[in-house]
Formats: C-alpha cells, sequence, structure tokens
C-alpha cells in the first residue's frame, strides 16, 4: 500500500483518457450527426418532385401546346396596351377563349393513371381556377370596377399562377406557366 502522499499525488494528476460508456456514446453521437449531415448534402435523400413527369415524351407535346397557345395569344393585340377598357377587355375575352380551348385540348390528353394523372388534375384545375380569375377580371372591365387583376390561392395556399409556374419549372416546360398578358 502506498502512503498518503501517493494518494495525493495521485488526486492532483491530470485524469487519464479512459474509454468510459459516456466518451464512447458522445463520439458515436458526433460521427452519426457528420455522417447525417454529410448524407443529406450529398443529395442521396432527395426525391423526385411528385408534380414530375416521367413520361417526357408527354411532357414535349404538353410543351408544344403550350407554346401554341402563347403564340396564338402574342397575335392578338396586347392588352396591357390598349387604353380603352371596353377594348382591353374584348381582346382579353378572345385570350380567355384561347386559354379555355388550352385546357379542354391538355384535359383530353392528359394522363388517366398513375401519379401523372394526379399531377395533371391538380394543375388542370389550377389553370381552371386562373381562367376563372381572367373572366372574373374582364367582368370587372367591362363594369368599370377597376383595372387590378386579383389570382386566387390554390389549396397549397400559393397564388394559382405560381402553382402553374411552379409545375412548369419541375417539368422544365417553360412554356407552360401562365401567358402574362393580362398584366
Amino acid at each position: 500500500m502506498g502512503s498518503k502522499a501517493d494518494d495525493h499525488q495521485r488526486d492532483e494528476s491530470p485524469l487519464s483518457m479512459s474509454w468510459s460508456v459516456g466518451r464512447i456514446a458522445a463520439v458515436v453521437a458526433m460521427l452519426a450527426i457528420i455522417g447525417f449531415w454529410a448524407w443529406v448534402f450529398s443529395g442521396a435523400p432527395a426525391k423526385q418532385n411528385p408534380d414530375y413527369l416521367d413520361d417526357r415524351e408527354y411532357a414535349t407535346a404538353l410543351e408544344a401546346r403550350c407554346q401554341q397557345l402563347r403564340d396564338d395569344i402574342g397575335e392578338l393585340p396586347s392588352a396591357t396596351e390598349l387604353p380603352d377598357r371596353s377594348e382591353r377587355a374584348d381582346v382579353l375575352d378572345q385570350a380567355n377563349a384561347l386559354v379555355g380551348d388550352f385546357i379542354d385540348d391538355v384535359a383530353a390528353d392528359a394522363p388517366t393513371t398513375g401519379s401523372a394523372a394526379k399531377a395533371m388534375d391538380g394543375w388542370l384545375a389550377d389553370w381552371r381556377t386562373y381562367l376563372g380569375d381572367r373572366e372574373r377580371y374582364v367582368e370587372r372591365l367591362r363594369a368599370d370596377e377597376g383595372d387590378r387583376f386579383y389570382v386566387s390561392k390554390s389549396p397549397l395556399g400559393d397564388t394559382v399562377d405560381e402553382t402553374i409556374e411552379v409545375f412548369a419549372d419541375v417539368n422544365r416546360i417553360e412554356a407552360c406557366a401562365t401567358p402574362g398578358d393580362v398584366g
């Protein structure tokens, strides 16, 4: 047995680095956190957006139809540059008829099963709401109740023109965003 001096010396010496259960758990936890964030930033957990259309041939055809809508609207006088409310309303009526035809055409050719059908149903519902907003705007123009175009909110909380654009961005079909002719 050692003397009291030896015991006192042991008490004052630096703590030894022993691997206790707590230290092992702390090291494992830190390594797990580092590993988790490395995995997240690597992009490994990324999922495909549910609005993404896997059938790229369909997406290409959809973009062509969207571009046709833009071209057809582009042939009309620019409603935003017409000073007369009645003339602006007349042009927007024509554009709204084109938008309505567009929605009907897309709906007729839309997928009917799977996630693509669900995505297209939501997107077309947003387009129908957007068309209704355009039609109400024309009514306000004709009734001289204001020049402001109001866009409804989607069930997701954004305005429907934003959700339409997000769908177009997700699918890389830029022509399928709202035409922007109302102002």
